[in-house]
């Protein structure tokens, strides 16, 4: 296939039955983003330009915050400042009192503020990582069979899965698709949903003194894992 250079961390990530492998796939492709900005890419001008544009989302600045790398950071944000500058405050300037001024300028705060170079890089290689997650499953027994096998795929990539599946599998194989994923998930939330059910009770006084199941301990965790994608 074209893009053969996807399905080898797909296959990886699928091998692990531990949590979303999709999640796997966007962590492992946070990370490699994260580090490719704060390394040698930092100071490549097509690079530049499009962190000068776009900054960051409040989850990807802190991370790199938390990275030892605080002068690369200083350098990337020494020269999105200005250009955030003009971007925020050239609308904020014709504004007159008509709504028509105040809608330009919020919209170029909304926009500013909810941009993040990370989030668009990552998302445009998960475009592929998803496609290509279809096209193996469509041609391939031994992934059919990893993909069936998983614990989980968590609520916001179930969503993406199903939405990939619209565009990139014929009609006649998206039911098949669907089944599949949904009995994956429901499995799963079966046997989480008395997990939960478990921990509540066993704050009752009438449970005193009851051992709570190691998947009772971990179920809130997992049910936030699960509902919300990535772990941190």
């Amino acid at each position: 296939m074209k893009e053969t250079i996807y399905t080898i961390p797909i296959n990886e990530a699928f091998d692990k039955f531990d949590g979303c492998p999709v999640c796997r796939l966007y962590g492992g492709l946070e990370r490699s983003t994260l580090e490719y900005i704060l390394g040698a890419a930092m100071m490549e001008p097509d690079v530049r330009i499009s962190t000068n544009a776009q900054g960051f989302c409040n989850r990807h600045m802190h991370k790199m915050l938390a990275v030892n790398s605080r002068l690369q950071l200083a350098l990337i944000i020494e020269s999105h400042l200005p250009e955030l500058n003009q971007a925020l405050y050239r609308q904020a300037g014709r504004v007159s009192g008509k709504e028509s001024g105040l809608k330009k300028a919020r919209d170029a705060a909304n926009a500013s503020a909810q941009a993040c170079y990370v989030c668009n890089r990552i998302t445009g290689f998960m475009e592929h990582y998803l496609g290509n997650i279809l096209y193996l499953w469509k041609k391939e027994t031994g992934f059919r069979d990893k993909f069936d096998k998983q614990p989980y795929i968590c609520l916001p990539h179930y969503a993406a899965l199903l939405e990939a599946s619209g565009r990139r599998l014929p009609r006649g194989e998206q039911a098949a698709f669907v089944s599949g994923i949904a009995a994956v998930c429901q499995r799963y939330l079966t046997a989480l949903n008395e997990d939960i059910s478990a921990f509540c009770k066993s704050f009752d006084y009438r449970n005193a003194g009851a051992g709570v199941s190691e998947g009772a301990q971990s179920a809130v965790e997992r049910a936030a894992a699960f509902l919300t994608g990535v772990k941190e």
